[in-house]
């Protein structure tokens, strides 16, 4: 009489929880020593108002410095850029 085998293997759950685990240990070592100021450095390059006006279609006019600044055919954006801390005008392109 042959004799049977068993044969064991690592199912499928535990692979999954075991890659995921593995992901959660990387991200937390990007954050802890520092590795991930890399991705905030590349946002603060394009936090400006000429960026931001390109983005939508408009040309770059000036920092509004506050939203009533403005005049009619300009558009504002509001929010925090390198030229202006209150907003942008921007206006239609040529």
């Amino acid at each position: 009489m042959p004799k049977s085998r068993k044969s064991q293997s690592i199912s499928i759950n535990t692979i999954i929880i075991a890659a995921i685990a593995l992901a959660v240990l990387v991200v937390l070592f990007l954050i802890f020593t520092g590795r991930f100021r890399i991705f905030s450095e590349g946002l603060e390059t394009t936090a400006s108002c000429y960026s931001s006006c390109n983005s939508v279609g408009l040309e770059y006019a000036n920092p509004a410095h506050a939203e009533t600044k403005c005049d009619q055919t300009k558009t504002y954006l509001p929010g925090t850029f390198k030229e202006s801390k209150t907003g942008c005008c921007c206006e239609r392109k040529p």
